[in-house]
């Protein structure tokens, strides 16, 4: 791992005390230490663009961010989509159809749709998402006519997006901008939907209560669970980088 400039760092569930949304002190002092050693951290996020940004400012990291999983990546000047403005439109239209079938079901959108420009989210009642879930959106989405879409699921929310976005591409722009390669980047995720993120890192890796489909893709599984995961990782990062 002494080859790696850049971390890639999922937020909830890999930099949070568990599936909660209280940040780990643990992890974000593991953050810390690697930007003191001159590893890049770039925060990936299914959040929308104010929220990781927010978290960057107030975590220290000087990469640009990636958010709504992938569809977009900025700073806090600029800010790029992968996927065009016609596609982001449909997305929108369709995560609103679905809404309207789901809402009977005690569905609701996420409270941070207003500022979703690509990816748009709705939550689960009990706030827990499962595989019958996106096959149940799906064949919702399909029956009306969406058939160039994307539905991924973190353990948080459903989102509905473009075909063209995803974290590995979000994350892979953004290594670009910065002069990197993707064999010097190591991504750490929990979910589903960063598993095209890790696949396309040169080290992937999912911390000890990913979901399977996650630990399934990845190069090392962490020992420890979400916060603690991401700050194991990183401790063996820097070992790896002093000894080398």
């Amino acid at each position: 791992m002494s080859s790696i400039k850049v971390v890639a760092a999922d937020i909830d569930g890999t930099l949070t005390e568990g599936v909660s949304f209280l940040l780990d002190l643990e992890a974000i002092k593991a953050l810390r230490e690697l930007e003191r050693a001159g590893i890049k951290v770039i925060l990936v996020s299914g959040n929308s663009r104010p929220v990781t940004l927010t978290l960057k400012r107030y975590l220290g990291t000087s990469a640009p961010v990636v958010f709504e999983n992938g569809c977009g990546y900025s700073d806090f000047t600029w800010e790029e989509y992968v996927a065009d403005k016609a596609s982001c439109l449909i997305a929108k239209e369709a995560a609103e159809t679905l809404l309207k079938v789901l809402s009977v079901k005690n569905w609701r959108p996420s409270w941070q749709n207003p500022w979703r420009k690509c990816d748009f989210a709705i939550n689960a009642p009990q706030g827990v998402t499962s595989e019958e879930d996106t096959n149940k959106a799906y064949k919702i989405l399909e029956e009306f006519g969406y058939l160039k879409l994307s539905v991924l699921v973190s353990r948080h929310a459903m989102h509905i997006m473009p075909k063209d976005c995803g974290k590995g591409k979000g994350v892979k722009k953004v290594v670009e901008k910065l002069g990197f390669s993707m064999d010097e980047v190591l991504a750490v995720g929990d979910a589903e939907n960063d598993v095209d993120m890790i696949k396309i890192a040169g080290v992937g890796v999912a911390v000890a209560d990913a979901q399977e489909a996650l630990k399934k893709e990845a190069d090392i599984v962490a020992p420890e669970p979400a916060g603690r995961g991401f700050a194991w990782v990183a401790r063996k990062l820097l070992e790896a980088r002093r000894s080398s």
